[in-house]
């Protein structure tokens, strides 16, 4: 299936896997979706232009399905969230999620995404493994990325058709060897501060895409990332920073490139401040005075 139809898309993707949010820009949008089914695996392949994909609280109850999943990244970049980590996957990465517990995917800018899911009650798993598995990047350089990556890209492509007995080994088999992956990636040793600046990098990654919120917080940082404030507040510490004075920050940055941008000339600095977040101009225009050393007006005059 191929739209340009962002709602037939949404309903595509809802049909086709689980209820979930989708947020996409609707110009220029692009989207495919084909599918094989493996005894109780269904493999997908999925293309579209960048977007994010929201598997919330309220929907997982909502519409309960109880999957396990692994998404494989052919081309692009991806990013999931689930279980209070954040994983990042480039081309041959892949990663294991499920959808009985909130995810999120983010996937830019063309990209190219195959899935794999099997019924979460054929998976040996108990929640508490699995809770310690999911959006854990197995790389395709690793030893058992070097097999199985090869593998579940060459799924889709098969010729011919898989007698019911081979496809429900098949299934099985693969479903063994993604778990054997996901458990090596836990395994291994790294650096105990690793995930927590994995986190601090995508939470500053996720304010810089959401400077036009005026409702950008700790607290919908939080939300976004499936944490506590607290937790939010916690990982900005170790790194000697506050997720407010980042947003601050971010959002002065912004406003003083796009105040000298030549193709921003007719715009007012109001304009401009409201866009990135300042609803108070006088607000605004302190906070400018205070990291840059004069007015905003003065500095627009003395740069244009």
């Amino acid at each position: 299936m191929r739209t340009t139809a962002l709602d037939t898309w949404i309903d595509t993707i809802r049909d086709t896997f689980v209820a979930l949010d989708v947020a996409a820009e609707p110009t220029h949008f692009t989207g495919t979706v084909h599918t094989r089914q493996f005894a109780h695996l269904m493999a997908a392949d999925v293309t579209a232009t960048s977007q994010t994909f929201r598997r919330t609280p309220r929907l997982t109850n909502l519409h309960p399905r109880e999957l396990m999943q692994i998404g494989m990244v052919v081309a692009g970049e991806g990013q999931l969230i689930q279980d209070g980590r954040t994983c990042t996957l480039g081309p041959g990465d892949f990663a294991l999620y499920e959808s009985s517990r909130p995810f999120t995917w983010n996937l830019h800018p063309e990209w190219h995404l195959r899935v794999f899911t099997w019924p979460r009650a054929a998976v040996s798993l108990t929640e508490s493994q699995s809770q310690e598995l999911t959006a854990r990047t197995v790389r395709s350089t690793s030893p058992v990325g070097q097999l199985l990556s090869p593998m579940l890209s060459s799924l889709l492509a098969a010729d011919g058709e898989v007698s019911s007995g081979g496809a429900i080994g098949l299934a099985g088999g693969l479903a063994d060897l993604a778990i054997t992956a996901a458990q090596e990636e836990c395994c291994q040793p790294e650096d105990p501060d690793a995930g927590v600046r994995d986190l601090y990098v995508n939470m500053v990654r996720y304010i810089g895409q959401h400077l036009d919120d005026p409702d950008l917080s700790p607290t919908n940082i939080a939300r976004a990332f499936f944490v506590s404030t607290r937790t939010v507040h916690r990982v900005f510490a170790r790194f000697d920073a506050t997720a407010a004075a980042t947003i601050r920050e971010h959002r002065l940055e912004a406003c003083r490139q796009a105040m000298v941008a030549p193709r921003n000339t007719p715009r007012s600095l109001t304009d401009i401040a409201t866009q990135f977040g300042f609803a108070d101009l006088s607000v605004f225009s302190r906070a400018f005075t205070a990291t840059y050393g004069t007015s905003p007006s003065r500095y627009r005059e003395q740069h244009r």
